[in-house]
């Protein structure tokens, strides 16, 4: 058998396996951008039902109160990252108590 009956027949051209490739990849590429904007889009609606959800309960709020409101829950996380973060004061030191008192033995 000669080399050209074990080929297929048709004209060859050099560049269309290249050609191939990328198109290939770029249709790979198509795709995961596809997937990346429906989940963008998830991402929004789920989004938007949230702002209307938060809408629709605050609408009986008074803008004033809601002010105070959040002035309120500001002053209340400050305190609890105040104490937060003395129970990690303590916490290490008790801890170096202990490795102290291991060290001790």
């Amino acid at each position: 058998m000669s080399e050209s009956e074990g080929r297929k027949p048709g004209i060859e051209f050099p560049k269309f396996e290249a050609l191939e490739a990328a198109v290939r990849r770029a249709l790979r590429q198509l795709e995961v951008w596809r997937e990346r904007a429906q989940g963008s889009e998830a991402e929004r609606r789920r989004l938007q039902d949230l702002l209307d959800q938060i809408k629709r309960g605050s609408a009986d709020l008074d803008p004033g109160e809601m002010a105070a409101e959040l002035e309120r829950l500001r002053a209340e996380n400050e305190r609890l990252r105040a104490q937060l973060e003395e129970g990690l004061r303590q916490a290490e030191k008790l801890a170096r108590e202990v490795e102290f008192l291991e060290d001790s033995r």
